[in-house]
């Protein structure tokens, strides 16, 4: 008998930033064509109201996790609370989930994680970013700390908020338990452990590929076209690639081209890559694709040959490299962070420091001028993918974690419902 598990994440395809949602979405696909029951609780991020198809409630206020100031957005971050926990205690009210599987509460609030063990919810995470590690900056959670915010009044502030929790209208934060933790990468577990998390018994389910979507194609073309897939941002090292194109066409590779995938809020950042590319006269060598739709991606990894990965920030495990590396793409790239456990320099891929943009260059053209080499690095590529990142693998180990944590439930707290509460559910401005 299938399972009824209410997936919780701040964002969620087709409104998405980066490549965790896109993975998140396929865990889900994933586990409804196994027979479970899923439905997924997201913000209103680029919607205009909230709104739900049945399966995706777009019900969650979104507002920024690292608050600058607590004091001055007190009552904002109040309301937020509010009303993503009022949200939350409706789809459970409705939908009787067995288990919350939370995906990434940044900007939605913790606090949704307390409602949960006060419901006596199983609380599954898959954690495959940092949040885990400063869980203690979520504003709703530092809301409750006078001593954090500095109030002069924090009795009359304190007696307030223990109003509300008295009456189930908010729920005091309450530090999550880590029972059910799932991590993406070894590194991100070591990350945690360090920050003395208690989850040394975590388990580590790396990100999977669906081998039958993302096929090795015949590359037996000149090897001359480049791709960069994610953020157009300075932590993705999107100006590397540029710079690493500028440095192969001053070495004479002259019809070497660059596809960048992906988009940035940072218009300025982006406007300077453009400069510099026109200050070299290499408008036809680099072509700004922008966002693409996921199911276009096949075809844009078989149009390519080598995927350029220049990450600056510590990665936590790269749902693009696996994409790339089982759709038969050479890549070279940095091995920050997670993706030091997929790329092997000299055996699936060709490793160069972050920001050395000559460094990448000069691997590259190894590739340009070895085709051997070239067709080595990409056939043991998809050979890691076929033996350790298959998405098969990856459902089989969430599935069965799931699955043991809903064994290991305690009898559910109807009386924390407060059912009554939704009566006026249009009160914080949800609709069906």
């Amino acid at each position: 008998m299938g399972l009824k598990i209410c997936v919780v994440t701040n964002y969620y395809p087709p409104f998405f930033i980066g490549g965790y949602e896109l993975g998140c979405r396929d865990i889900v696909e994933a586990l409804k064509s196994r027979g479970h029951q899923v439905k997924v609780l997201t913000s209103t991020y680029r919607v205009d109201n909230p709104s739900t198809d049945g399966e995706v409630y777009r019900w969650l206020r979104l507002s920024q996790w690292w608050t600058p100031n607590i004091l001055r957005d007190l009552f904002a971050v109040l309301q937020r609370d509010l009303s993503n926990q009022e949200a939350f205690r409706k789809i459970c009210s409705e939908f009787g989930p067995d288990l919350i599987y939370m995906w990434n509460p940044v900007g939605i609030s913790l606090s949704i994680v307390s409602v949960a063990q006060q419901l006596h919810f199983p609380v599954c995470y898959f954690v495959s970013d940092h949040w885990l590690e400063e869980w203690e900056n979520d504003p709703g959670f530092r809301m409750w700390e006078k001593q954090r915010i500095g109030l002069r009044r924090p009795l009359l502030w304190k007696g307030v908020l223990m109003l509300l929790n008295s009456v189930n209208l908010v729920a005091r934060p309450t530090p999550p338990d880590l029972s059910h933790i799932q991590f993406a990468s070894d590194w991100l577990k070591r990350n945690a452990l360090q920050r003395e998390r208690a989850v040394a018994s975590a388990e580590v389910i790396h990100w999977g590929v669906d081998l039958e979507r993302f096929r090795m194609g015949d590359k037996r073309r000149q090897v001359q076209r480049l791709l960069f897939v994610g953020q157009v941002t300075p932590h993705k090292g999107a100006h590397t690639a540029v710079e690493a194109l500028i440095s192969l066409v001053k070495r004479g590779y002259e019809s070497a081209t660059l596809t960048i995938v992906g988009d940035s809020a940072l218009s300025a950042f982006k406007e300077q890559l453009k400069q510099s590319i026109a200050s070299w006269g290499l408008e036809k060598n680099v072509r700004f694709a922008g966002l693409v739709q996921r199911e276009e991606m096949p075809s844009i990894y078989e149009e390519h040959d080598i995927l350029i990965f220049p990450s600056v920030w510590e990665e936590p495990f790269s749902i693009t490299v696996l994409e790339a590396m089982a759709s038969g793409l050479a890549v070279v790239g940095t091995a920050t962070g997670g993706s030091s456990e997929i790329l092997e320099e000299g055996v699936n891929a060709l490793v160069f420091e972050k920001e050395n943009a000559d460094e990448c260059a000069s691997c590259i053209s190894r590739l340009f001028d070895n085709k051997d080499l070239f067709d080595q690095l990409r056939r043991q590529a998809r050979l890691t993918i076929e033996e350790k990142y298959r998405l098969e693998q990856m459902v089989d180990a969430i599935e069965k974690s799931l699955e043991q944590a809903v064994a290991k439930r305690a009898p559910l707290n109807r009386n924390a419902l407060g059912l009554s509460t939704y009566e006026t559910a249009g009160r914080v401005g949800i609709s069906d």
